[in-house]
Parts: structure tokens; sequence; C-alpha cells
């Protein structure tokens, strides 16, 4: 019963304050497979997707989403979302994660602030993925920096010629571009 009242309750919640949010055309695709096409908002504080069909607003939350997609013109950018379980906590808890770099290693992010204009820096926390681990991007240098520059000759070459530092955040994610750029290129030359 608790669980009704709290769902519904979390519905008209959104529901009521869906009038005053920006609404993105874009695509979900549910665990199911099924993909949803409509207006949609993502709701990162919550971890849930309100889409709008016609007239009919639906309420997702993370654990029934794999991806979405929309296309942001305030911002003039195409945000793409995942869906993962929280591996750190004893239930089935999942988060959305907006990918800011896709490839053999990706960087993640997820809002921890309500703002309706988020800082990049202030309102997000960062996390790096490769080969299924995710963990906070702080921790490339130790953790995924030693496995990429053991597999990539021309990587350790790129970070001295360019002054970069593995344990800096901003560093970490141009050094995984240029991992992710390189192993396209390779792919690219090994197809030729």
């Amino acid at each position: 019963m608790k669980k009704i009242f709290f769902c519904l309750l979390l519905v008209n919640t959104l529901t009521t304050k869906a009038q005053s949010l920006k609404w993105y055309d874009g695509s979900v695709v549910l665990t199911t497979g099924d993909v949803i096409i409509g207006k949609m908002v993502v709701e990162p504080s919550l971890n849930v997707l309100l889409v709008q069909q016609s007239s009919i607003r639906t309420v997702y939350p993370a654990h029934k989403i794999k991806s979405l997609y929309y296309y942001d013109d305030s911002s003039d950018i195409n945000r793409r979302f995942i869906s993962l379980r929280d591996k750190s906590t004893f239930y089935n808890h999942h988060q959305l994660f907006e990918i800011v770099v896709q490839g053999e290693v990706s960087v993640l992010r997820n809002q921890q602030t309500k703002s309706l204009k988020p800082s990049d820096v202030l309102d997000f926390t960062y996390y790096v993925s490769y080969r299924d681990d995710v963990m906070l991007l702080k921790k490339f240098g130790k953790k995924v920096y030693p496995q990429l520059k053991s597999s990539m000759e021309t990587l350790d070459d790129f970070v001295s010629s360019n002054h970069l530092r593995e344990y800096d955040s901003s560093n970490s994610i141009t050094i995984i571009e240029y991992y992710n750029r390189q192993l396209r290129a390779d792919l690219m030359t090994a197809k030729h």
C-alpha cells in the first residue's frame, strides 16, 4: 500500500512539475526492447523519465530504461543516456547516466543537483566506464590508465608530448578521447 501511495504521489508531483519543464523531442529504448518516441524530460535527481505522447504522460523509472536520446536545442547538443545498476548497493537500484564520451572507454556523468541550468563542473559527478566496470573519473589514473597504456604504445607519448596528467579529470577525458580515436583508426586500418 505504501508503494502504491508513493508511486501515485511521485506521478502527481512530476505531472504538476512537468507543466513548467522544458520538453525535448526524443526516443527511449525500454529494457523490454520497446522504442517510444515523443516529448520527454529527464529528471536526474529522481532517476526517472517523463514521456508525453499526445495528451498521455508516462513516468519511466531508470530500471525500466535501457537508453534514451534527445536533442537539446538550447545547448545545441544530442544528449544520450543509459541506465546502469548501482552495484554498490544491496538492492536493485538503477541510475541514469549521460554519456559524455562514448567508445571502448566511456565517460559518463550523473547530475547531483536539481538545478535547471546545471554547471558542468559543480553539479555533476563524472565516471569512467571500461570493461563493464564503472568508477569515479578521479580513479582513472590509478585503475584504468595503466591498462590503456599497456595496450597502446603511442598513449604514453601522447600524454607526455601534450603535458597531460592522468590524475586530472579534464586531462583524463582528453586521454580517453585520444585512446578511443586511435582504436577506431587502428580498426579502420586493419579492415583495409
